[in-house]
């Protein structure tokens, strides 16, 4: 099985660019982060396509071509994840969803040279999760969910009017929003699945368990973004963790991993964590589960 990692998760990326007391962006180098993950045994990265605009020139056809070289060289595959931060793809604000097509249509442009395996989305945002926790009765709530949606599935009719690639090269990630309605967009447009362990364990998308989750989908999965998680109920409240490392949530490990084998999984699986606790993971995962073999 592939494991990969997002090299520029938030905290790798300040220790790599600050000296204590500043920060240089002039430091901060995509591929050097990529040759640093395959040093701990990672041969997957997945491109955060926000890092573009969080440190502006960190993304360009220049260092997508580095990317390129690197993969040739050093056996690295990619896969890219779509913009977040600040996109709304539901946005009930035409002006907003307009910029969130926008930003999406650029970065898989921009990316395409590098001809990654998947393009993963969130076609709900943060806006759309706000709405998900609204205390309202369930009826209205319902129907302030399908409005989502169907700004969404304009959004998604605007996304593919505008670049030319496969849908199946698009993979949903299942995010805080019902995930029985995320996949009516997946099916109208014939989209690909990225499952999230962490989101499915802290009860963001659903009521369905890790195991049924593969067992009903495993069709589309294409990608895995492997954390651990869980949700309790403690004296009322109830708590909700995710982007944990492997053996501090509910994740059946064990079970999980013999679902893939089985099916023989062979997408890349990403640890959305930092890199030091994506090297932790794997050492849990090799200790649990001897028998899987690390490409």
């Amino acid at each position: 099985m592939r494991f990969g990692v997002q090299p520029l998760q938030f905290l790798d990326v300040m220790r790599n660019i600050a000296d204590g007391s500043s920060v240089d962006v002039s430091k901060f180098s995509f591929p050097d982060f990529c040759i640093a993950s395959v040093a701990e045994g990672f041969h997957h990265v997945e491109v955060t396509m926000d890092i573009e605009h969080i440190l502006p020139g960190s993304l360009t056809k220049d260092i997508f071509r580095k990317l390129i070289d690197l993969g040739e060289s050093l056996g690295i595959t990619y896969s890219v994840h779509l913009p977040l931060w600040s996109v709304e793809l539901a946005s009930p604000n035409p002006f907003v969803r307009k910029g969130s097509v926008d930003s999406i249509v650029h970065s898989i442009s921009l990316a395409e040279e590098l001809n990654p395996e998947c393009y993963v989305i969130h076609i709900t945002g943060a806006l759309a999760s706000e709405f998900t926790r609204l205390n309202i009765p369930r009826y209205f709530k319902e129907i302030v969910d399908r409005y989502m949606l169907s700004n969404s599935i304009r959004s998604l009719e605007e996304v593919f009017s505008k670049v030319d690639i496969p849908p199946r090269r698009i993979a949903v990630e299942n995010v805080e929003f019902p995930f029985d309605l995320t996949k009516e967009a997946i099916d109208r447009f014939d989209l690909s699945i990225c499952l999230d362990t962490g989101h499915l364990l802290a009860g963001f998308s659903g009521e369905l368990s890790i195991i049924d989750f593969i067992d009903k989908y495993y069709d589309r999965i294409v990608e895995i973004h492997l954390h651990d998680g869980y949700h309790r109920v403690e004296h009322g409240v109830t708590i909700r963790r995710d982007h944990l490392p492997l053996g501090e949530g509910d994740l059946p490990l064990g079970e999980f991993m013999n679902r893939l084998q089985a099916r023989e999984f062979r997408g890349p699986i990403v640890f959305e964590l930092s890199l030091r606790d994506s090297k932790k993971s794997l050492d849990v995962l090799k200790n649990l589960c001897p028998w899987i073999t690390i490409e």
